[in-house]
């Protein structure tokens, strides 16, 4: 009686050993640490530019062209996107709504794909 429930106890860890993916929460931790990183950058020099185009900054030639600079954008949007979601993911996942930590991942992630796909395709059209 004793072997059959170690048994079990065996056969739950093996189980628990193939559902987990131990790098998916930091796979999205890192992909949520470098947005916020490219939106510390890029926000301040898509505002400061904003002004430099309306003109209430001297010698604004370049940083204007910045403001209106599709690769920069383009950037913006992907880094404004997947941080949102896996904040909105680590948001899910603290309060209790979402129990596989996997699937809400490969979810938030083609959810981003797409809408950078039709982002990205409004701003080359």
């Amino acid at each position: 009686m004793a072997t059959t429930g170690l048994q079990k106890n065996t056969e739950n860890v093996q189980e628990m050993k193939l559902k987990q993916r131990p790098f998916v929460g930091y796979i999205a931790w890192l992909i949520q640490r470098i947005t916020a990183l490219i939106l510390l950058v890029l926000l301040p020099i898509k505002i400061y530019s904003g002004y430099a185009v309306i003109g209430k900054l001297p010698g604004s030639g370049m940083i204007s062209n910045l403001h209106l600079n599709s690769v920069l954008d383009a950037f913006l949007i992907f880094a404004l996107i997947f941080h949102a979601l896996y904040g909105f993911r680590v948001i899910l996942i603290d309060v209790g709504f979402v129990t596989d930590n996997r699937s809400i991942f490969k979810i938030f992630t083609i959810i981003g794909a797409v809408m950078c796909a039709v982002a990205f395709y409004v701003i080359v059209s």
